[in-house]
């Protein structure tokens, strides 16, 4: 019986998403609990695979449970053993059809920014010291939306030949202090939202002299800037077709 439920995390302690031999992961420490809780080996899929230090909200997963459970008293017990940074919610049954990767249809990034030291958002933002043109990086941010081919902003190691990725909304906002740029998308690509970001600051700094428009036609990653730190990169949400969850 497939189960669908949503995992927030800090990422800064871990490898990443992804189970791995030489570093701490979510999926482990996620299976680890899930396992001990229900006295049977489990394995967790997850909607995507954030990088080493990045964050969630609202990350999506699926877990097979072959037999009847508690769903409430279930998410008690795995939160009771996992981490302080990890916490699932929103546990409940779904169909066998259901995959909290490929049924997926917009995830939503957040990039946070803060223009001054902050303490106590230490490892949850990027620390951007330096004058920056914020709105020539508002309008470059625009030319995001839209079907583009984002080669000019994957990483090396990016492992996929679909380049492809339709931006539904992409915003510079500003709250709390803090500057904070969302993109929501059908789908990304290996480390594309930093190194967006990235690009973006560079731009507003002046250090690269055209727009986000040409370089998405160059695909040429060399033209690109700088990959944003990891720290201040959060996966928002994850949506799925409302009959679903």
């Amino acid at each position: 019986m497939r189960h669908f439920f949503r995992v927030e995390y800090d990422g800064t302690e871990f490898g990443g998403w992804q189970r791995q031999p030489n570093a701490v992961s979510v999926q482990k420490k996620l299976e680890d609990a899930f396992s001990t809780v229900l006295r049977i080996p489990l394995e967790i899929t997850g909607a995507g695979r954030t990088d080493a230090g990045v964050h969630a909200a609202a990350q999506g997963a699926h877990i097979d449970i072959p037999k009847e459970i508690d769903t409430k008293k279930c998410e008690l017990s795995v939160n009771a053993l996992l981490p302080s940074s990890i916490a699932i919610y929103n546990l409940k049954m779904v169909d066998d059809s259901f995959h909290a990767r490929f049924s997926a249809v917009r995830r939503r990034y957040k990039y946070y920014i803060s223009r001054m030291k902050r303490p106590l958002l230490y490892k949850r933002v990027w620390i951007v010291y330096y004058p920056v043109d914020w709105n020539l990086v508002k309008t470059n941010v625009g030319y995001l939306t839209g079907a583009h081919d984002f080669s000019s902003f994957c990483s090396s190691g990016c492992g996929t030949e679909n380049m492809n990725c339709c931006i539904s909304n992409a915003e510079i906002s500003e709250r709390d202090g803090l500057i904070i740029f969302t993109i929501e998308a059908d789908r990304f690509i290996y480390k594309m939202v930093r190194s967006i970001t990235g690009t973006l600051i560079d731009i507003g700094r002046g250090l690269i002299k055209t727009d986000i428009n040409e370089l998405l036609i160059s695909k040429d990653r060399s033209r690109c800037g700088q990959t944003a730190p990891a720290s201040g990169l959060v996966l928002d949400y994850v949506s799925y077709p409302e009959d679903v969850c």
